[in-house]
């Protein structure tokens, strides 16, 4: 895939410490391409490790602009409070529209409490790529929280994924190989979600795997 965005939708606010990647805003558009002839009126969408709020607004910007159906309730989950200030210029900027966007300040271990039981019809994750132990650190706190699984791991990701995401709803994620490493992520995710849920690779980007998940039944 290409590394220029031929999908312009808005001048994003984000830290200057850490830029997001392309990654990010082709999630979106990919997510989008899948979901064009889904009715979202009534849904409820979790965006997880959201940053400022990107892939998540990326996705309703191009949905609103081809004229389809908004959801109702759109989550984005964020451990870094940084990024709050930030979400909400970028929410300020995305305009009105009849879905309510909530910054939720929790970590992702979290959506497996049962306030989120069954409560997502989409999910949609741009998460970490890198272990820790697994590359160099930087000096910044925030940037290597952005870079590496830090405040938690891929399986409670995958197990807080499973959890929250409605039987009948879906979830996009990127995960990507760290070969140099020796970690086979599709291998350890399907090892994971053995029957709680189907992980499909649907495409590429950049590299880094694009998945589709559903409940298993």
């Amino acid at each position: 895939m290409t590394s220029i965005n031929p999908h312009y939708t808005f001048n994003y606010s984000q830290p200057e410490e850490y830029r997001l990647s392309h990654d990010s805003i082709f999630l979106a558009r990919q997510i989008y391409e899948q979901l064009t002839h889904l009715d979202l009126t009534q849904s409820t969408v979790l965006d997880v490790c959201s940053g400022s709020g990107v892939v998540g607004m990326d996705f309703l910007f191009h949905r609103r602009a081809n004229n389809q159906s908004l959801p109702q309730i759109f989550d984005f989950l964020e451990i870094q409070e940084i990024y709050k200030e930030h979400f909400n210029q970028n929410k300020q900027s995305l305009g009105e529209m009849p879905t309510k966007l909530h910054f939720v300040h929790r970590n992702y271990n979290d959506l497996q409490l049962d306030i989120f039981r069954e409560k997502y019809d989409l999910i949609m994750s741009a998460p970490p790529y890198f272990r820790l132990g697994k590359g160099k650190l930087s000096p910044s706190e925030f940037k290597n929280r952005c870079r590496f699984f830090i405040d938690s791991d891929l399986k409670n990701l995958l197990l807080g994924i499973a959890f929250s995401l409605k039987k009948s709803g879906v979830a996009y994620i990127l995960l990507r190989d760290l070969p140099e490493h020796g970690l086979d992520v599709i291998h350890e995710a399907k090892k994971i979600c053995q029957d709680i849920l189907r992980i499909e690779i649907i495409g590429d980007i950049r590299g880094t795997h694009f998945l589709k998940l559903r409940a298993s039944f």
